[in-house]
């Protein structure tokens, strides 16, 4: 618990100062999008409606008078028609966005490094009580660093096979639409989650083999894991969008400690299970 709370201050309480203020550009604009949606709704609604008003008010037609404004100028804007006032704070926030968006960049790096140091170290440290029942934090933190530069390595080289599977899935999984992208994160973050505790048993950064033989051989778990990492991973893409201050940070720290216990140490359940019993006496 000690080494899980610190994996979350370092990992999301530090950088967060860095990032807020992106976050809260961005979700200004997600906030200016959809009412620039509902206006683009308002103003084609009522353009039809006043087309004929009579043959459409005597169908039962009706608009959404709550964003629509009479004799104000419109402009296009991707691909809808929106007021000009709205679409000059959108001009605002968008500006204000991309002037942050370096600091994103470096907090999402941050995040990725520090998760797969601290994911190794959590394991890591798993494996240890598992083993004699006890673990010394600072130990488990160094392990994780040490490791840090191949397990880098052993994500990248992963990305590029799962890349190419999802490219050779790309037209099954575009039949289900905007579902299809769910499905395809079902089907890629266990594999970037059983990179920590492949390498961690293997020693080896080429951890695509373990990956396919427990995929292979343990399907239930894969996609369980997949499909619980998805789940969470909307949730903190959703909270991107709706920037809430203090409560923000509240929600990373919550949602980032369920992703941390599932990449980590479900991964590591879900692996472990798979491997034959002789191979992790020797390794414990």
């Amino acid at each position: 618990m000690g080494l899980l709370i610190a994996a979350l201050l370092v990992t999301y309480a530090l950088p967060f100062p860095l990032v807020s203020g992106f976050m809260e550009s961005y979700g200004r604009v997600k906030e200016i999008l959809r009412l620039m949606e509902k206006e683009n709704d308002a103003i084609n609604c009522h353009a039809v409606f006043n087309f004929d008003p009579d043959f459409f008010g005597g169908h039962g037609m009706k608009c959404d008078e709550t964003y629509y404004r009479p004799n104000e100028t419109t402009v296009s804007c991707c691909g809808m028609q929106v007021y000009r006032d709205t679409y000059w704070e959108y001009l605002r926030a968008s500006s204000e966005m991309r002037e942050k968006l370096h600091l994103m960049v470096i907090f999402a790096v941050w995040v990725f490094l520090t998760s797969l140091a601290f994911g190794y170290a959590l394991v890591d440290a798993a494996v240890g009580l598992a083993g004699d029942g006890e673990k010394e934090i600072l130990k488990s933190i160094k392990a994780g660093l040490k490791a840090l530069p191949a397990l880098v390595a052993a994500e990248l080289l992963t990305f590029v096979f799962v890349l190419i599977a999802l490219v050779l899935l790309a037209i099954p999984i575009a039949i289900f639409g905007p579902f299809g992208s769910f499905i395809a994160g079902i089907l890629a973050t266990p594999a970037f989650a059983f990179v920590v505790p492949a390498y961690y048993f293997t020693g080896n950064v080429g951890v695509v083999g373990e990956i396919w033989r427990v995929a292979r051989a343990n399907p239930g778990g894969y996609f369980t894991l997949g499909l619980g990492l998805s789940i969470v991973d909307v949730f903190l893409i959703l909270q991107y969008e709706y920037y809430m201050g203090a409560l923000t940070l509240l929600l990373l720290l919550f949602l980032g400690a369920v992703r941390y216990v599932i990449n980590s140490l479900g991964a590591l359940w879900v692996y472990v299970e798979t491997i034959p019993e002789e191979e992790i006496e020797g390794e414990i």
